[in-house]
């Protein structure tokens, strides 16, 4: 097994320290926000029972495609149930919770994380005990918030993937993808850098843009992502990914797989 560094804790404020462009973890430091304190899987799944939801099977980012539907009092109830052993995972990932439910927004203290004058956006990733994200990079530095349950993160330097030639051709349009997991492309690799940290309720973790991360849920979870930068970075890279997304609605962008449409790694193209 490869080894993997513990993530560094850092006691400075997150708007702080996230300058230094390093991941690191802030242990407890969302621990008296509402939201961690309040949002049970009961209530979540109350908020509006009947609400379909588009759910991805397994792991996208390295493996096909798949989604599935539920709704949100069916899914969200069933999270602490005992899974079969062959069960495939079925994950509410990028769900954008706070503007399906507004109110929710004053459980959070989100000023108390992020620099000033910075633009951000929100989603939720909601899922059972081994729902998985891929090995991948996001366009735009993260503040990644544990809500409930307790979540794993590996992560690996911006240019391990790249330097192990493995970067995947399958299409993302806020992320880059890797071919193979963390644990497989650490494996071997003395003097990488790779960290692992464990989320516990109320822990804040940044990841930089371009750390590669690979995300695993050790027991049902609810995170909250938060991804932001300065405004002229965030409307570059919005300008661009709206671009790359006309060209892949088009069908000319993405002929190897996408992480959006369904279907095996080597299709052609999207079908809408």
């Amino acid at each position: 097994m490869p080894a993997f560094r513990p993530l560094p804790a850092s006691e400075e404020a997150p708007a702080t320290h996230v300058r230094s462009r390093t991941p690191t973890v802030f242990r407890a430091a969302a621990a008296d926000w509402p939201a961690v304190q309040e949002w049970s899987f009961p209530r979540l799944a109350a908020l509006d029972p009947g609400l379909p939801v588009r759910l991805v099977a397994g792991n996208r980012e390295t493996d096909r495609t798949r989604f599935t539907t539920s709704t949100l009092g069916s899914y969200v109830s069933g999270l602490t149930r005992e899974a079969a052993p062959d069960d495939i995972p079925v994950y509410l990932k990028e769900f954008d919770l706070l503007r399906k439910f507004p109110r929710l927004r004053a459980d959070l203290r989100s000023r108390e994380l992020f620099p000033p004058r910075t633009m951000r956006s929100s989603a939720t990733w909601i899922g059972p005990a081994g729902a998985r994200t891929g090995l991948h990079c996001d366009l735009l530095d993260n503040l990644a918030v544990q809500i409930t349950g307790t979540k794993r993160f590996y992560l690996a330097h911006p240019e391990a993937v790249k330097r192990a030639g493995l970067e995947s051709r399958k299409y993302d349009a806020w992320a880059r993808l890797s071919l193979i997991g963390a644990e497989k492309l650490a494996a071997g690799q003395e003097d990488g850098e790779f960290f692992v940290a464990d989320l516990e309720p109320g822990d804040v973790l940044h990841v930089p843009a371009y750390w590669w991360h690979e995300v695993v849920n050790l027991t049902p979870a609810v995170l909250l992502s938060g991804f932001f930068g300065p405004s002229t970075r965030v409307l570059s890279r919005w300008a661009w990914v709206q671009a790359r997304e006309a060209l892949h609605r088009a069908g000319l962008l993405g002929r190897d797989g996408c992480t959006c449409h369904a279907g095996a790694p080597g299709r052609r193209g999207p079908r809408h």
